[in-house]
């Protein structure tokens, strides 16, 4: 090669990079560019969310963001809430300061349509074993017997699956889903065809439209038929899960054991909005809970096993009582290594999340402290978290949220001092049925988080 073309070679070489440095060098401005723009984007979208914080503050009720009365009471009103520490400060959900990353998460939007909706019986601000959730025990059955939320049912009609005894009740429409209503008086069995289980869960929602001084009225679960026909329709029943106006607990007719307990105040405590309650059976020690408060606690309830158990609603001034998301189920909080180092398998009812979401619910608390306190107590025990779920919806989004909600699981415990190392997540979606997915029993027996022995 001739030394002229070596040297017009060597030109255009020198060109060229010189060329390819200078669009490298444009390209990477450009690129900083774009990032600012994001930035400012991003940094104005987050100063947006602490200025319409502060907007709906002008307006807003303000509460504590562990007060839960405060906030139901302010959703019933169709107010929005602007949750505070102590002091008034603003803050998240989680209690943590407000910054523009987490403003949205300071408010607590009324329910669509205003005042007089249901509103959420947890605040979204709740965290597992925080605030008021700190001592909550309740852990839910992990077999469900029976479940029920209305929704199939023809609004109007009486629901079917519940065996209807006398009174006056409808499924009706209400903030978009359906709850059943009873007018001044109903009755209900709820048909549990294996019987009642030695060790047992009752669950479901209520809301009252008004409370008197009468604690003859009110809602009440009962293991033994009452007679329809009887003015007090608990009457002649051993023990029965009161919910009238002036009492929440268990209360004992007959010469049956003293099971007498009950929490009394001027208006029943759940009057002002959906309340989830939740019963308690292990043998005849009964629990009573509603929403995070322990009601009754009673070691020599009188639990009659038959075939069902029986819902009643006694307001004889015709006012309501609506009731949705009914749930019996199997089980309960039992200790958790005993039955890891029998069946090196349980599946643990008690953990729950957000609808279609991986945020863990702070009714997850006595379970989550459960698992925290075996594994703290066994130092050589390791755990596979395996997330499980029903067969509605695209596999794929299924596995893929089974997956998140272990990683949940473990990122809760690992936040709170066990070891990685010790943990394995993994998400199998609906490919691991327990129970038939072609019945709301089963769907819901389906959805849960199974802890494994490795």
């Amino acid at each position: 090669m001739s030394r002229a073309l070596l040297a017009t070679l060597a030109v255009l070489l020198t060109v060229q990079t010189a060329e390819a440095q200078i669009w490298r060098r444009a390209r990477d401005a450009a690129r900083r560019g774009v990032e600012r723009a994001i930035d400012r984007r991003a940094e104005a979208a987050a100063e947006a969310a602490v200025d319409a914080l502060f907007d709906a503050g002008a307006e807003a009720a303000r509460c504590v963001f562990t007060d839960d009365a405060c906030i139901r009471e302010a959703s019933e009103r169709g107010e929005d809430v602007v949750l505070t520490d102590a002091d008034g400060t603003p803050v998240d959900r989680d209690g943590r300061p407000v910054t523009p990353d987490n403003a949205e998460d300071a408010v607590v939007r009324a329910p669509a349509g205003g005042a007089g909706g249901a509103a959420p019986s947890t605040p979204a601000s709740a965290a597992p074993g925080e605030g008021v959730w700190a001592n909550y025990d309740f852990v839910p059955g992990d077999r469900v017997l029976f479940a029920e939320d209305f929704e199939s049912e023809y609004v109007g009609n009486v629901p079917r699956r519940l065996t209807f005894q006398g009174g006056t009740a409808e499924v009706v429409e209400w903030q978009g889903g359906q709850m059943l209503r009873t007018n001044g008086r109903a009755q209900f069995a709820i048909p549990l065809p294996d019987g009642v289980p030695e060790r047992f869960t009752v669950e479901f929602d209520l809301y009252r439209s008004d409370t008197g001084s009468n604690c003859g009225n009110g809602v009440f679960l009962t293991f033994e038929e009452p007679d329809p026909d009887a003015y007090l329709q608990y009457a002649g029943v051993g023990t029965a899960i009161a919910l009238s106006d002036c009492e929440a607990g268990v209360i004992h007719f007959g010469d049956g054991p003293a099971s007498a307990a009950h929490v009394t105040g001027g208006g029943a405590p759940y009057a002002a909005a959906v309340t989830p309650v939740r019963i308690a059976v292990d043998g005849s020690y009964i629990k009573v809970y509603l929403a995070e408060r322990r009601v009754a606690n009673i070691p020599n309830g009188d639990v009659v096993r038959g075939d069902a158990l029986y819902l009643i609603a006694a307001d004889y001034d015709g006012r309501y009582a609506y009731v949705d998301n009914l749930r019996v189920a199997a089980g309960g909080r039992e200790i958790l290594l005993d039955r890891l180092m029998a069946d090196g398998r349980v599946a643990l009812g008690g953990l729950l999340f957000d609808t279609a979401s991986a945020r863990l619910r702070p009714e997850s608390t006595p379970t989550l402290q459960d698992l925290l306190r075996t594994l703290g107590q066994n130092g050589s025990l390791r755990l596979r978290i395996e997330g499980h779920t029903d067969d509605t919806g695209a596999a794929d989004a299924n596995e893929r949220l089974s997956q998140q909600r272990a990683e949940a699981v473990v990122a809760w415990l690992t936040q709170h001092g066990v070891a990685a190392d010790r943990l394995e997540a993994v998400g199998l979606g609906p490919s691991q049925p327990v129970a038939d997915n072609g019945t709301p029993e089963g769907r819901q027996t389906n959805r849960r988080v199974e802890v494994v022995r490795l």
